[in-house]
């Protein structure tokens, strides 16, 4: 009889012990999950911000608020993710800037080749007065635009030879973003480009559909291009950042406190992010020097032989965006 009531004993604590333990473990999940996407992958530096970020906003919520995260385009290519935002299936995205240009114009002004020397540059626009200016400006097509993280300078990469100038571009089957200003951009430099899906890239470049490409070292290295493709070039020719969107329904969801916490975590979260990407493309460069891939950097001599053509493009460019916010966005970037 002893050992019975010890057994029966056991087992009401055991079933109570597994009641606490259920219910704190329903108590653990956040009031408020974000359901956030990207296209790249896993080992991204923007989807190593997310978990940074979601590790943040629980711990300084108490649980309350949290990520969901969804890589690899498991829910659409950028377009279909900005799409997304706007109908509200999702909650928060990063994209690059280009795509996000088809659905407000003003974020062309990006764009402009050749625009930035260097990262300084770059955050000096988009952390001051333009950058804001954009941001804001997606509040008219559905979209709250959060702020920038680092994507990198593009370069382009191709698997038939080393490029040094213009000349040895011509006639290359060139992969772009959906962008009317990148297609014109390396139409004007004598390619054949054409968009398509980043998350359709990869087997686009194995099958020969394309040559070349264009786009940041590290994404490059996390996406094994390498496998695909044998040639970078350090064009610099574009900064494309990463632009976070979040659905404006979203932030009705918090408290007035809670959408502190989250302004600053986002802070947090960009700086962190910007300097794993920084890191990134030199890590990435070393890397991809190891397998085999040839990285030439231009002198400022064959890179002039791609900026001289560019008169085009800026033309089109102030005309799509209006002259005067051309103008004052590259005037800050001097």
């Amino acid at each position: 009889m002893k050992n019975l009531l010890q057994i029966s004993s056991k087992l009401v604590l055991a079933g109570a012990l597994a009641t606490t333990f259920t219910f704190s473990q329903v108590q653990a999940a956040p009031e408020l999950t974000i359901k956030a996407a990207h296209a790249a992958s896993t080992t991204n530096t923007g989807h190593l911000a997310l978990e940074y970020m979601d590790k943040e906003l629980r711990e300084r919520t108490d649980g309350a608020i949290g990520l969901e995260i969804f890589p690899n385009g498991q829910l659409g290519g950028e377009r279909e993710l900005i799409e997304s935002i706007q109908l509200g299936n999702i909650d928060m995205v990063f994209v690059s800037s280009a795509p996000l240009a088809s659905f407000n114009k003003k974020f062309f002004a990006l764009d402009m080749p050749f625009l930035f020397q260097d990262r300084e540059s770059v955050y000096k626009v988009l952390d001051g007065n333009i950058g804001e200016e954009l941001l804001s400006s997606l509040d008219n097509v559905g979209m709250v635009g959060l702020g920038y993280w680092e994507n990198g300078f593009r370069q382009l990469t191709n698997n038939r030879q080393v490029v040094h100038t213009a000349e040895d571009v011509k006639g290359l089957d060139m992969r772009t973003m959906e962008n009317q200003i990148h297609l014109m951009t390396w139409r004007e430099l004598g390619t054949n480009p054409a968009p398509l899906a980043f998350n359709e890239l990869y087997t686009a470049l194995q099958q020969g559909t394309f040559e070349a490409q264009e786009g940041p070292i590290n994404l490059f290295r996390d996406m094994r291009f390498d496998e695909v493709q044998k040639y970078i070039s350090k064009t610099n020719h574009i900064y494309s950042p990463f632009v976070v969107l979040m659905n404006p329904e979203v932030q009705h969801q918090m408290s007035d406190d809670q959408q502190e916490i989250f302004r600053q975590v986002f802070q947090d979260t960009k700086a962190y992010q910007r300097g794993l990407a920084q890191k990134a493309d030199e890590a990435a460069e070393i890397e991809l020097e190891e397998k085999g891939v040839t990285i030439t950097t231009l002198t400022p001599e064959e890179l002039k032989t791609f900026s001289s053509q560019m008169q085009p493009v800026y033309d089109r460019i102030k005309e799509i965006v209006g002259s005067d916010f051309a103008n004052r966005v590259i005037e800050a970037a001097q």
